[in-house]
């Protein structure tokens, strides 16, 4: 009803205008006609900017009095239907425009997937890995560190996060709360995952995982609620490198599942970890990649990223 309203009242406003066009025009007055700028959304506001100029001249006062009647009424005019159009989009909700994040100025790079060929390599050791499990588990440990980071306690995955990657977030963690920024990820939907590149020298073997995924990512401060960065409305579109990394002679225990809760890779008791990455059950050290995978590196895709392939021992290709 509202929408009904304000479209009748533009209606009527954009008639008036036409007719004092042409009761000016008809009285022999010369003016610019109005230019104004396009909406520009920046979150959920929608800016609009409008320049109107008009000059006359006449002959006689009855043309001059037309003339500057007519222009009035034309800026009054043009200030109203930019209110109407204002309301109107203020009352539209924004669609969810799917936008390129930080991965896109690395476009042009290519992680190709090799699901089947690194399989073929590992199971020569591991009889147990899949590359269907291991994606699953890669899936589920995006989504519990994003989630982790944005209720900034990193402790819920502490345990498949390499020491030395945690020990930086964790700093990072601290440094937003110091700072009051509470960060948004919202709507997560992966699109795309699979295994990369694998590379095993004497002691240690990486396993990197490519994954696509979208997100409405938006901060919020802390003390007023005020987003003070990104909406929540746009998705992002975002291209991300996952290198998890074991000792070389790890296996897969069991078959690697998706469910929130990790276990021990030793003792295989729910995993409830110290803060030196020591399991509270048996005793061992599980976040140095000893026992099975854990999070060593997670970063954006850039033109700078380097597709590590695959490089093995030349025995372990036979």
């Amino acid at each position: 009803m509202k929408k009904k309203l304000l479209y009748s009242i533009a209606l009527v406003v954009i008639t008036a205008i036409a007719f004092c066009t042409a009761l000016v025009a008809f009285d022999g007055n010369d003016y610019g006609g109005g230019d104004w700028g396009g909406g520009d959304w920046g979150g959920n506001d929608y800016d609009y900017d409008y320049d109107y100029d008009y000059g006359y001249s006449s002959s006689g006062s009855s043309g001059g009095s037309v003339g500057t009647i007519g222009g009035a009424i034309v800026v009054v005019a043009v200030i109203v239907i930019v209110i109407v159009i204002k309301n109107l989009n203020n009352g539209q909700k924004p669609s969810n425009t799917v936008r390129p994040g930080q991965g896109s100025q690395g476009a042009n790079v290519i992680l190709p997937n090799r699901n089947d060929q690194i399989q073929t390599i590992i199971r020569k050791k591991d009889p147990n890995f899949t590359a269907d499990d291991f994606v699953t588990y890669s899936k589920q440990v995006f989504v519990d560190i994003e989630t982790a980071w944005c209720n900034r306690d990193l402790t819920p995955v502490k345990p498949v996060m390499h020491q030395n990657l945690f020990n930086t977030t964790q700093r990072q963690v601290e440094d937003k709360i110091k700072q009051g920024i509470v960060y948004h990820y919202e709507n997560i939907a992966i699109n795309t995952a699979y295994l990369t590149s694998f590379v095993r020298d004497k002691d240690y073997e990486y396993l990197t995982v490519y994954l696509n995924a979208r997100m409405i990512d938006y901060q919020v401060d802390e003390k007023t609620g005020n987003i003070i960065r990104g909406d929540k409305t746009t998705r992002w579109d975002m291209r991300y490198k996952m290198k998890f990394v074991r000792s070389v002679g790890a296996t897969t225990k069991d078959k690697v599942s998706g469910a929130h809760e990790y276990n021990c890779p030793n003792c295989g008791a729910p995993l409830e970890i110290t803060s030196s990455g020591v399991c509270s059950y048996c005793g061992s050290t599980v976040s140095t990649g000893d026992y099975s995978w854990v999070l060593t590196d997670f970063t954006t895709v850039r033109n700078d990223t380097v597709d590590d392939g695959i490089r093995v021992p030349p025995e372990d290709m036979q």
